[in-house]
């Protein structure tokens, strides 16, 4: 009988780990199947799915929930959460699978004299990268590993759950690398609370997804960075969605959010997310450390 990473072909750090059926069916695909290990720190897809980036559409497009999502100030938040980070680090940096750029523009902002550059597949936000980076926009690592770059910070935000090649998307993010480089890296996580917490099966539905084919947790990431010859330095839980967005899904099913909900507990809010945070179950958690 085959392992399960014989069957899978699984990431080597959870070659031992044992694993269950948690799901039929995942958002854009009824026949794909998700399974997790019995820590529930780490699951993958099966059969894994082969999705082109090239011109790439968001779910969050694809459902018009855009300006739902530019109400969360995520960009932002996220900025907040590790601006320490960057400051304190960086003359220059580096975001792979920087999309349209949005990141790139607030550090620039809060940090002229920063050096930034992007890396993103995408050809239809080309052009809105190129406004924020000018030439140092490339296609892809193998474009600007070729070119012999170094940076002092490497970001990768959501761009770990979507890679099936781990072994060589690694060998290249250690060739961006100086001595005293920082990695930070984000990713959606299974400690999310409406799985952890309240085992929504209609979100479940709807957060397992074919462009992400391995999820992750802070413990399972970790052992992943190990793996890959990297030290972590910190970790940090990250909450990007609030507690109307929960009721929604709790009572309605369905993302998107809740006007009424919104207002109704806008002042109990930032300490529900804090409480979520301090707990560790949120939806995101950033990585943090050095190779």
């Amino acid at each position: 009988m085959k392992s399960v990473n014989e069957k899978y072909n699984l990431p080597s750090p959870f070659k031992d780990d044992e694993f269950e059926l948690l799901q039929k069916g995942v958002y854009d695909d009824p026949q794909v199947k998700v399974y997790i290990n019995k820590s529930r720190d780490f699951a993958f897809l099966s059969p894994k799915p082969s999705v082109s980036y090239t011109n790439y559409l968001p779910r969050v497009k694809k459902l018009s929930l855009e300006s739902y999502k530019e109400k969360g100030m995520f960009y932002q938040r996220r900025f907040e959460k590790i601006s320490h980070i960057i400051n304190n680090n960086a003359s220059s940096l580096i975001e792979i699978g920087a999309g349209s750029g949005t990141f790139l523009e607030i550090v620039k902002k809060k940090n002229p004299k920063i050096k930034v550059a992007a890396v993103e597949t995408d050809q239809d936000t080309a052009c809105l990268r190129k406004k924020i980076v000018g030439s140092e926009n490339y296609d892809s690592l193998e474009q600007i590993c070729a070119l012999g770059k170094k940076y002092d910070v490497i970001c990768f935000f959501h761009v770990l759950e979507h890679i099936i090649e781990l072994d060589s998307f690694f060998l290249q993010i250690h060739q961006l690398a100086q001595v005293e480089s920082i990695f930070i890296a984000e990713v959606p996580s299974l400690t999310d609370p409406l799985i952890s917490l309240y085992s929504s099966k209609a979100y479940m539905k709807y957060y397992f997804q074919k462009q992400h084919p391995y999820i992750y947790s802070h413990a399972s990431l970790e052992r992943l960075m190990s793996y890959y010859k990297f030290k972590t330095q910190d970790i940090v839980s990250h909450q990007r969605y609030g507690i109307e967005n929960h009721l929604n899904w709790l009572v309605h099913k369905q993302p998107g959010g809740n006007e009424v909900f919104g207002k109704l507990f806008s002042e109990t809010n930032q300490q529900y997310i804090a409480e979520l945070e301090n707990s560790g179950n949120t939806d995101t958690v950033f990585w943090i450390g050095k190779c």
